[in-house]
């Protein structure tokens, strides 16, 4: 049994597919399973995965219909064998010192998950002008609880993301991706945290995160993105139900507003019947939470108006088509 299992779901990265592979087979660690996950990619994706099981044995496929990202890492965390989860996505790489250096953090300090720092990278894997990184608040192991603010600060990315860390698989014994959503990773992120009683976080930049042109988080304003505001929303009603503190709640409410404020205020100009409905839905949502809104002290006087505005407001009705 391979002591780790690393999950790569892959849906039309045909040119970034090698890149990521590559990396992760270059590892100095080298017990450990490599799961491609083919989400039904329409691309040369499959034949390549395939390539590489042929090539080396620690490499497994998995063929599914398309289902997004969600579906296809949850495929991934029921094949597992190991005993430590791991993410890259498929249009990423790392450094070759990524799975050592998370699993000797792990050994270190007797921790339920690690992490470690990431690097944005050029489309073509280059450091940027001016290196860009994304790391911790605090080095060294703390409970999950103690990392939750963190959730709020400039090195959010660093906590939330799911894929630069490693896990114990049984904090996924009965965790999973909501299906179907594109901001799955902050919808699990608060309860892994919750769950894991130790999380050591080292600084080294070992996950490159490429930024590309296409990618599901560099996208313009279509329903989908109301997603992330359906996943902070599930956030605040985790933390009031496990009653964490005030605090931590307050700001999990005011994050919650402010992603759906910064979406209606591109929203209110569009025509688009699918965005139109998905907003509709979503303030069905918000509503519930408007009186933690307002007595939030995270929110100005201003944005309480405003959440009052757009959370309580009739929305356009979405149009049909008129016919001829």
């Amino acid at each position: 049994m391979p002591e780790i299992s690393v999950i790569v779901p892959v849906y039309k990265v045909e040119q970034w597919l090698g890149p990521c592979v590559d990396s992760i087979l270059n590892q100095t660690f080298r017990d450990f399973e490599l799961i491609l996950v083919d989400d039904g990619s329409p691309d040369n994706c499959g034949a390549l995965c395939e390539k590489y099981a042929k090539d080396d044995p620690r490499v497994r496929v998995l063929h599914k219909a398309n289902g997004g990202l969600s579906s296809a890492r949850n495929a991934g965390i029921e094949a597992a064998k190991a005993p430590y989860l791991a993410f890259v996505d498929s249009d990423d790489f790392v450094r070759p010192q990524y799975l050592a250096t998370l699993r000797a953090a792990i050994r270190q300090y007797g921790a339920d998950m690690a992490i470690c720092g990431a690097e944005d990278v050029t489309e073509w894997g280059e450091s940027l002008p001016r290196p860009a990184y994304t790391q911790e608040l605090e080095e060294g192991v703390h409970t999950g609880d103690e990392l939750l603010p963190g959730f709020y600060g400039e090195a959010s990315a660093y906590y939330t993301v799911a894929w630069n860390k490693l896990y114990k698989a049984e904090l996924w014994k009965t965790l999973r991706y909501p299906y179907g959503l594109i901001h799955e990773d902050d919808a699990v992120a608060h309860e892994l945290f919750h769950t894991a009683k130790r999380v050591a976080c080292v600084p080294e930049p070992l996950y490159c995160y490429r930024l590309r042109e296409g990618s599901i988080c560099r996208t313009d304003l279509t329903p989908a993105r109301f997603d992330g505001v359906t996943a902070l929303v599930m956030r605040c009603e985790y933390f009031a139900k496990e009653n964490l503190p005030q605090e931590l709640q307050d700001q999990a409410v005011a994050a919650c507003w402010h992603r759906y404020l910064s979406l209606c205020a591109q929203a209110k100009t569009m025509k688009d019947p699918a965005i139109l409905n998905r907003w509709n839905e979503e303030q069905a949502r918000m509503k519930a939470l408007l009186p933690a809104a307002r007595h939030c002290p995270c929110l100005t006087v201003a944005e309480k108006l405003s959440c009052a505005r757009w959370g309580g407001m009739p929305l356009p009705k979405a149009k049909e088509g008129r016919r001829k």
